[in-house]
């Protein structure tokens, strides 16, 4: 009876132990986030599933990494990706091939190997302040081809405003942030530029943007992604 007790005792200290808290985000595996998209015309294009797989502390930072799984407008499944993110305890340090396969659905269903990928989120935020550029290096295969090579940045990133946000997975006290993104890729052999203006509303205790905007040069919405469950907390 006492080995049992023990044994039952140490399952509950192990599984205590793979949820983790840092900057006021809690982090355990299984949370999962359902992110829907939608065209400027409101009518739904797609879904995102990220899941929280595993939790670890390593040399003073919390790695979490986390499958993202897409859907397009019929329920279509592509096969799921990993995206990783670390929080240092000062900043959250994310993987940005997550934004950059939601935001390029006909990327959906390849393959992106990553060289260089960072984007920072702070501990504290405050109206006024900018954030530090991110950037993504990648190259896109589809079915063992190489199609394009890819160097995304964003820049300009600044908070504007603290608001409170509704959307179907609560109400959130948010921040908005304004960035652009620019994209310098190569696509068989020919250069592919383009530009457009992001606007997220971030919580500070919720890993994922509970809502992001895309607009094309001429500020005009393309698209939108909305927080719409959040369970497993």
């Amino acid at each position: 009876m006492k080995a049992l007790l023990f044994f039952f005792a140490l399952g509950l200290t192990t599984l205590s132990a793979t949820a983790q808290d840092c900057m006021g985000m809690k982090f355990k595996p299984g949370t999962s986030y359902e992110m829907l998209t939608f065209n400027s015309k409101d009518k739904p294009i797609g879904k995102m599933v990220y899941t929280i797989k595993d939790v670890k502390k390593s040399g003073g930072s919390t790695l979490i990494s986390v499958s993202m799984q897409t859907f397009d407008e019929k329920g279509k499944a592509a096969p799921e990706i990993g995206v990783n993110y670390t929080c240092t305890g000062k900043e959250l340090i994310a993987d940005l091939s997550g934004m950059f396969m939601g935001t390029y659905e006909t990327m959906k269903d390849m393959e992106v190997r990553t060289k260089h990928n960072q984007l920072a989120y702070p501990g504290q935020y405050s109206t006024g302040s900018k954030l530090p550029d991110g950037e993504m290096q990648a190259e896109v295969y589809n079915k063992g081809t190489k199609m394009m090579d890819m160097d995304m940045k964003v820049v300009n990133r600044t908070v504007e405003s603290k608001e409170n946000l509704t959307t179907p997975a609560g109400t959130f006290s948010v921040y908005k942030i304004n960035s652009n993104m620019e994209m310098n890729n190569r696509a068989m052999g020919i250069p592919v530029r383009s530009t457009l203006r992001s606007v997220s509303y971030r919580a500070s205790d919720v890993l994922f943007d509970i809502r992001t905007e895309n607009y094309n040069k001429n500020g005009k919405l393309q698209s939108y992604t909305v927080l719409n469950k959040l369970s497993g907390q």
